[in-house]
């Protein structure tokens, strides 16, 4: 009987853990996520650092799930600067990732 208990919310919390919760907004649809070296001609806008949950109930979420959320946020917050392209600085730590945002298209 216990374990039936125990089950349901580890499968649950698994099920969880493979979602992307984040969704593009239309203005970060269309954003580009390009390297350093192709953004030269492009007005630098400054950092966003954002953030996501990489475990739920304790269990890892899939490293390319936290990577694609990652990705969405930053691509949203392209908005707040009039922005259309993200670089990524580094690689994700904890959930968190800091990206430089440019202006590339009528810069």
């Amino acid at each position: 009987m216990k374990l039936r208990h125990l089950i349901v919310p580890v499968l649950l919390a698994a099920t969880a853990a493979g979602c992307t919760w984040t969704k593009l907004t239309p203005y970060g649809e269309q954003a580009r996520v390009l390297r350093a070296d192709q953004v030269s001609s492009c007005k630098p806008l400054g950092t966003t650092t954002v953030q996501v949950a990489a475990k739920v109930a304790g269990i890892p979420r899939p490293q390319r799930d936290v990577e694609h959320d990652l990705q969405t946020l930053a691509r949203n917050a392209l908005q707040s600067v009039n922005g259309d392209t993200i670089v990524p600085v580094g690689q994700p730590q904890n959930g968190s990732q800091t990206f430089r945002m440019y202006r590339c298209i009528n810069p």
